[in-house]
């Protein structure tokens, strides 16, 4: 999904044996099909209908259907036979107190606008909303079954699995937590591919031969981001917050921790978590944000008791996103908010491996009720632990040790310089250096910093460290990169990370600031002399970008010298001047104020969708 649009999106193991309780039991009617009854075949056709004289079908309490589980890898392709929730209409239509599920199928009748992109004029239609399953004569639903093709873009399977889940995960807030702030049928869209004519291959995003546009993705819009969105291709807004499944080849649908991930970004909401950066101590801290992911992925993965996000959307079956695979900072932290957003995700399930299920949902929801749009990850620490103390005392230490291994509690954002390809680390993502356009902050008139920071130990003697990296410019809405047009700057300090003060102006604690020249995306600086720490020392360093549009470092690297290089390369000695106070530029009146959330559901994440890793999970983050 597009990042400047989503609160959640695409997202979205073995049990663990915490001592935590166990996933939420499903419902099953009190007298249950024998557990070898198998659903009828992929397509096969439905029972016979009820004569026309016989009525409608009974309106059952407890209609009897096939889900899966969890998803149809994790399951072996077996189907469950379930109770459902009864629904609201007496002729079966999927809405109750949690959920009011709408098959989007590809037909004529949906919303058509005529948007002008710059004089290119085109007819965007979306797919046409209806609620399609119904029972079957005798009241259940047994006959609606995964159909042969996954890529089938108007089953109901879709429909039954997006009713039951999201019933499932409205009902643990509820249950455990007395979560009421939701109290609407949210509205969830299945099977959603819009058509654009004439036909365009937007970057990844290309038509099928049908002329819908298939989209691997999942999201919680909420209304005002959806209103964002539309008006982009002159839709019309919709008149609540959404949950919004896209097809592809295959049914984001089907993933149950999909759901429930983008479920959790409604419950968080829109009013919490929703700045995309702040400004602190070190510059840019983009934890906010990334904790509506990171929150998004520990409750879906504590309500199915399994630590693996979109193990069926994920490649390969290993799912998009496993929170028992440790992040921590500042190692892990980039722009990207589901990958960021897995520093809080795995702190938090391997705490629940510690204190188990129970304890660990009940401090993380506490905490989450008192978060704001701008709460950070040290924010977020010092409200869990209160709550883990005002519970019992004893938790703290445990809870304290668990965030003192992620860095969690208290991060210093300047990690060591490494030897970095975008394509071999495992997020695959670049390091983003924010322009003045993209910042949505105001001020940093010379220069917006990076995320973190990244540091040097240079040992006494070294005469020279070389640095390199490389960098374009960030991607435009259909995905294709451009060269970078001014250089980036560097900012040094000896011995502690840059800082930053704000009040009458915002200003950087730093001691050197050097330009390397730029030659076809790639800047060598050869630091000697008084940019070097007198006698060795820790060297800090930081990025800033004084061009309007974001920057993405795809490679870096750093070397110590024993000697000058003879290579020609400049050498960069400083000067010989002392620590120096570089004015960063933002005026009095907007420091510290984050710019407003611009929307992700993940899984998903509302919005656009991302590539396929937004469910809203990186390579498709429910969000």
């Amino acid at each position: 999904m597009k990042r400047a649009l989503l609160i959640g999106a695409a997202l979205v193991a073995s049990a663990c044996d915490d001592g935590g309780s166990p996933a939420l039991e499903l419902e099953v009617d009190a007298a249950p099909a024998p557990v070898d009854a198998a659903p009828p075949a992929p397509d096969a056709a439905a029972p016979d209908a009820a004569p026309e004289d016989a009525g409608p079908p009974p309106h059952l309490d407890a209609p009897l259907a096939w889900i899966y589980v969890d998803d149809p890898v994790t399951d072996e392709g077996e189907l469950t036979q379930v109770a459902l929730a009864r629904t609201d209409h007496a002729d079966g239509r999927l809405t109750n107190h949690a959920v009011e599920v709408f098959n989007c199928l590809n037909e004529e009748g949906g919303v058509v606008a005529t948007p002008d992109l710059g004089g290119l004029m085109l007819t965007v239609s979306l797919c046409h909303e209806v609620q399609v399953a119904r029972p079957d004569a005798d009241g259940n639903y047994l006959s609606i079954v995964p159909p042969a093709d996954e890529s089938d873009p108007n089953d109901s399977f879709a429909e039954v699995m997006m009713y039951h889940q999201v019933t499932r995960a409205r009902d643990y807030f509820f249950e455990r937590f007395g979560f009421t702030d939701l109290d609407i049928s949210l509205p969830a869209l299945v099977n959603v591919q819009l058509k654009v004519e004439p036909p365009l291959s937007l970057g990844p995003f290309r038509p099928n031969a049908d002329g819908w546009y298939p989209l691997a993705n999942a999201a919680f819009f909420p209304k005002e981001q959806w209103d964002l969105f539309a008006s982009q291709f002159g839709l019309p807004p919709r008149d609540s917050d959404s949950i919004i499944f896209f097809q592809d080849q295959k049914d984001f649908a089907y993933d149950a921790r999909v759901i429930f991930h983008e479920y959790t970004h409604a419950v968080i909401g829109f009013d919490r978590l929703s700045a995309q950066r702040v400004v602190d101590r070190y510059g840019l801290n983009p934890s906010t944000f990334s904790m509506h992911e990171g929150l998004a992925d520990y409750f879906a993965a504590t309500l199915a008791d399994d630590a693996v996000i979109g193990r069926y959307v994920g490649q390969g079956g290993s799912g998009i996103r496993d929170i028992s695979d440790r992040k921590k900072c500042p190692d892990d932290v980039v722009a990207e908010s589901h990958a960021n957003g897995q520093i809080i995700g795995s702190t938090l399930w391997a705490v629940r491996q510690r204190l188990g299920a129970e304890v660990t949902d009940q401090i993380v929801y506490r905490a989450l009720e008192q978060f704001t749009q701008t709460t950070t990850f040290e924010e977020a620490a010092a409200l869990m632990i209160a709550e883990a103390e005002a519970m019992d005392p004893g938790l703290v230490e445990p809870l304290r040790a668990v965030f003192a291994e992620s860095n969690f509690e208290i991060c210093e954002r300047s990690a060591p310089w490494v030897d970095f390809d975008v394509d071999r680390v495992w997020h695959r993502l670049p390091y983003t250096v924010e322009g003045s356009q993209s910042v949505g902050i105001a001020g940093f008139r010379e220069g917006v910093p990076a995320y973190k920071q990244f540091h040097v130990d240079v040992p006494a003697g070294a005469q020279a460290v070389r640095v390199t990296w490389q960098a374009i410019a960030g991607a435009s809405f259909i995905g294709q990169p451009g060269p970078l047009r001014a250089p980036l700057d560097l900012a040094l300090r000896h011995g502690q990370p840059i800082e930053f003060t704000y009040g009458n102006g915002v200003r950087m604690d730093l001691d050197h600031r050097v330009t390397p020249p730029l030659a076809e995306g790639v800047q060598t600086a050869v630091l000697a002399g008084d940019c070097l720490p007198a006698g060795g020392g820790r060297l800090h360093t930081l990025f800033l970008n004084t061009g309007a549009d974001p920057a993405q470092i795809v490679r870096m690297n750093a070397e110590v010298l024993e000697a000058l290089p003879l290579d020609g390369t400049p050498i960069i000695d400083c000067g010989g001047g002392g620590p120096t106070e570089g004015d960063a530029g933002l005026p009095a009146e907007d420091a510290g104020v984050p710019d407003a959330a611009t929307g992700d559901a993940g899984v998903g994440d509302g919005g656009a969708p991302e590539a396929d890793g937004g469910l809203d999970a990186g390579t498709a983050d429910a969000g």
